[in-house]
């Protein structure tokens, strides 16, 4: 186990664990009034290896703030066991709605943390102004998925403060605003750039048969949507849900292209879901490869077509990380089968059709 970055309590010198136990109380900064009921979830990250070092996957505890704002976590279960396997770090995240949201390894500007404390932490929450941005604050969270359910709201602002940045006008909003031709200068947009009248349509970059040609698989998919991030007009996820089988058998592609914001809010979604894999070359000069249990993952970025993708594959589905490259490459192959949806009642985000599976939708 690593040594903790953090200190052991706040006003003694004491020793300081990663394998806890934690507590403290959050309050808010302006009031210092407790805040009751936000929630707080731990992660404990594990890697292994002796010379090639690469991550084993993490242990999770969520919890809910008491009615003095007091907080507990218990000490980890060290569950993810082998002979190199190691506990190298936790953090801990903090959302309540209205304030803007905590994490203990870092500030919201990018700095690292420095005033966290394993007994005794006390986390002041700034309530959220309206001068302060959606995108940038979930580009902070890089929520566990726990969190990322209470902050589905947020999603539809942070998209519209994208869309807004470059020039575009929001629903509702006087034509006059919008300068002539739709940009923020009058010029004439840019034939990739994504029109807020349609929704992307990826479901072709990677067919049911073209996965059971390379996997073996003789079952069959239900084709869905993830419902983790909203279907947008830059943005479609791929669910091909194997049909009676666990979610180890299911593969997802996310796929953004042209997005308003550009493609680094893509990298940085790929890098906070890949923790601490380093760009490779395997798909494009900007390829993330990652795996653990359970799971196989590639992302990459092809910046001349403005498209960036996010590829998982159950391991009983992706026989290993080979498999996983070469479906990534599929999809990289067949980017010009991207096409466009016209968005009809209702819109973008509604439920699958009747007879969809039902189950409950994990990421591989």
């Amino acid at each position: 186990m690593r040594p903790a970055p953090f200190k052991g309590f706040r006003d003694q010198v004491t020793d300081a664990s990663l394998h806890g136990p934690f507590d403290g109380q959050i309050v808010d900064e302006s009031t210092g009034e407790p805040i009751a009921d936000a929630t707080i979830v731990a992660v404990w990250s594990y890697d292994h290896g002796d010379g090639f070092i690469g991550p084993a996957g993490s242990e999770i505890f969520e919890a809910t703030t008491d009615e003095a704002g007091r907080y507990r976590v218990p000490e980890a279960k060290l569950e993810v066991r082998g002979p190199t396997t190691r506990l190298v770090s936790f953090e801990l995240v903090v959302y309540k709605r209205g304030y803007v949201a905590y994490r203990s390894n870092r500030m919201t500007d990018g700095s690292a943390r420095t005033d966290f404390t394993v007994r005794h932490n006390r986390i002041a929450l700034q309530k959220w102004r309206q001068t302060d941005s959606h995108v940038d604050h979930l580009v902070f969270l890089a929520a566990p998925r726990s969190i990322q359910k209470l902050t589905y709201w947020e999603q539809d602002l942070a998209n519209l403060e994208l869309f807004r940045s470059q020039g575009g006008a929001a629903e509702g909003l006087p034509e006059a605003e919008t300068p002539a031709g739709g940009g923020a200068t009058g010029e004439k947009p840019d034939a990739k750039s994504p029109r807020k009248d349609t929704l992307l349509d990826a479901s072709a970059l990677l067919t049911p048969d073209e996965v059971r040609t390379r996997t073996g698989y003789s079952g069959e998919f239900t084709v869905t949507e993830p419902t983790d991030l909203k279907r947008t007009s830059f943005y479609h996820g791929v669910h091909l849900q194997a049909t009676g089988q666990s979610q180890t058998h299911d593969l997802i592609y996310r796929v953004w292209s042209a997005p308003p914001g550009g493609m680094k809010p893509v990298i940085d979604t790929i890098e906070e879901t890949l923790p601490g894999v380093k760009p490779s070359g395997e798909v494009t000069e900007e390829t993330w490869v990652f795996e653990t249990k359970g799971v196989f993952a590639v992302g990459f970025v092809d910046r001349e077509a403005k498209v960036g993708v996010l590829l998982t594959c159950g391991d009983q589905q992706c026989a290993d990380i080979h498999t996983a490259i070469i479906l990534a490459k599929w999809i990289h192959r067949n980017l010009d089968r991207l096409s466009e949806e016209a968005i009809s009642t209702p819109t973008a985000g509604a439920p699958a059709a009747a007879g969809a599976a039902t189950r409950e939708e994990e990421t591989p």
